[in-house]
């Protein structure tokens, strides 16, 4: 790891332990549970990510171009999750399912320290895309039923055209996130730390982990604790054709750094797995 990553991480910790309130971002509790592609899916136009009750799918969409209809990618990677993020966060804050995207997603990344010229905006520019156009289903089991969210995260957005009539002329300007997941994610919000997010921000598994576990640890009943095998944590954060011995070891790195931004959290390696006990939140309210 670099000496800015380290830094950042250790910044960060240190001001989480001096102050307990910090800026809130907020993600959906389901979105916590269940993660984004870590890599570039190329030319994959479903994927497909289940843990416990939850099961995510993703299929990606199209945009209109100067020849008609073009398909875009799945979202990927620790700039899709920003992005999701940030949108979710707008979303609960401005209470309205109407937020826009690239000017205040340019302002969120400054803030966390990301570049915002050249390379990093196309980066940037291809996840609003890929994000703007994808569909999303959700289903979570409740014993003997399904409940289901099922259709477009967002049902409209407006867009920017370009002035080369040769290139794929838009990239969303403002998205309207559908109703149903809109009332979804203003029930089911779990808040999170943006310094946190700002240290760790370069790493998606380190993302995924430090969102699961502040919608995970509190939850669970005081005086109990709950044991997650190896083989769960794979299924959940790892990838299809990765050895277990690989995936423990780039889990086991992203887990030191979300729980360096998340210093109260109450988790133990074990035989087997991991050992979770009740945590305060890992961010709370000013009085």
């Amino acid at each position: 790891m670099s000496s800015d990553r380290i830094t950042r991480l250790v910044e960060a910790s240190a001001a989480i332990q001096r102050e307990v309130w910090g800026e809130i971002q907020y993600s959906h509790s389901l979105l916590c549970q269940v993660n984004l592609p870590y890599r570039n899916p190329g030319d994959v136009r479903t994927y497909t990510r289940t843990s416990g009750a939850v099961s995510l799918r993703l299929e990606a969409g199209s945009v209109i171009g100067p020849r008609g209809w073009v398909d875009v990618g799945l979202p990927y990677g620790p700039r899709a999750r920003l992005l999701l993020l940030h949108l979710c966060s707008l979303a609960v804050k401005q209470q309205s399912p109407v937020v826009e995207v690239e000017e205040s997603f340019t302002a969120f990344c400054r803030a966390l320290g990301i570049s915002t010229n050249g390379r990093n905006l196309r980066i940037i520019r291809d996840q609003i895309r890929r994000m703007s156009a994808v569909s999303m289903r959700l289903a979570v089991s409740h014993g003997q039923e399904m409940a289901v969210f099922q259709g477009h995260m967002f049902d409209g957005m407006r867009v920017h055209l370009t002035e080369d009539p040769n290139q794929v002329p838009m990239w969303a300007s403002e998205v309207r996130f559908s109703p149903r997941f809109y009332k979804s994610l203003v029930e089911h919000a779990v808040p999170l730390d943006m310094r946190a997010i700002q240290a760790i921000r370069h790493s998606a598994r380190a993302l995924d982990i430090y969102c699961w576990l502040c919608s995970r640890l509190w939850r669970i009943p005081e005086g109990k604790q709950v044991k997650v095998r190896w083989t769960s944590l794979k299924w959940q954060f790892g990838q299809p054709d990765q050895s277990l011995k690989s995936f423990k070891k780039a889990f086991n790195e992203a887990l030191t750094q979300a729980r360096v931004v998340y210093p109260r959290a109450r988790v133990e390696k074990v035989y087997g797995g991991l050992m979770l006990q009740r945590s305060p939140p890992a961010i709370s309210r000013k009085d």
